[in-house]
């Protein structure tokens, strides 16, 4: 079967399976597709940067570009809370994008290429991951690593947090849990080059901000952050 006929093929068995299964919309809840047009297009990526992350306490002057593509609201917010605590992994596929783009903003306005860039993701806490089943970050940045050649991705931070209820947190509230949360896994085995940092979501900042703390405190060489989504 020629490839074009295939790809026809495909989607048509997809979209016959969706009506069958009584499939609905992970971003707005149309009935008999699992994501439709309009939701594709909202989570279209248009990276901007969302913030500077300040960290003069460490040294003079030192503030990190955060990018992030989506804007969590709408569609872009019920695809990710499906996707995270739903269990629903072919999603990773479809955000992978947003991260991508987010990566290389960071890149560019850091000066550094993507290529010569380790990408480091924000670890899930223990509760949560155990809780959930999966990794939902990491099967993200899995899909944005075949998108985009990176230096390395690795699992270099510990998430020290006890359960909580973040998404319940004021500004203050956050910065506070945030504080000490995080520890690197072994100094050893650290990256040389220049890192990125990865997560899903940015709020306040603050959590992003204690992680490339704790990274640059331990001689990690952190450019920037970059995210799926921000809160507008």
């Amino acid at each position: 079967m020629d490839p074009a006929d295939q790809g026809v093929f495909g989607g048509l068995l997809s979209s016959v399976a969706d009506v069958v299964l009584g499939r609905a919309c992970c971003g707005c809840d149309a009935p008999g597709i699992s994501l439709c047009a309009d939701c594709r297009h909202a989570l279209r990526a248009q990276p901007r940067l969302r913030r500077s992350i300040d960290l003069t306490d460490i040294a003079s002057g030192l503030q990190l570009p955060m990018a992030c593509s989506l804007d969590y609201r709408g569609p872009v917010r019920q695809v990710l809370y499906r996707f995270k605590d739903h269990r629903i992994p072919h999603l990773a596929r479809v955000l992978a994008p947003a991260l991508t783009a987010s990566i290389a903003h960071v890149a560019q306005h850091a000066g550094v290429r993507c290529a010569d860039t380790t990408v480091v993701a924000m670890p899930t806490r223990r509760s949560t991951a155990k809780r959930r089943g999966f990794d939902p970050l990491g099967s993200v940045v899995d899909f944005a690593a075949r998108e985009q050649r990176f230096a390395a991705v690795a699992s270099v931070l510990i998430d020290t947090r006890r359960a909580g209820k973040a998404k319940t947190l004021g500004v203050w509230e956050r910065q506070v849990e945030a504080a000490g949360a995080f520890s690197v896994r072994g100094r050893t085995t650290l990256p040389a080059g220049p890192v990125i940092l990865v997560d899903d979501i940015v709020t306040t900042g603050a959590t992003a901000k204690e992680a490339t703390a704790t990274l640059i405190l331990a001689g990690v060489h952190v450019v920037g952050v970059a995210t799926i989504a921000g809160t507008p």
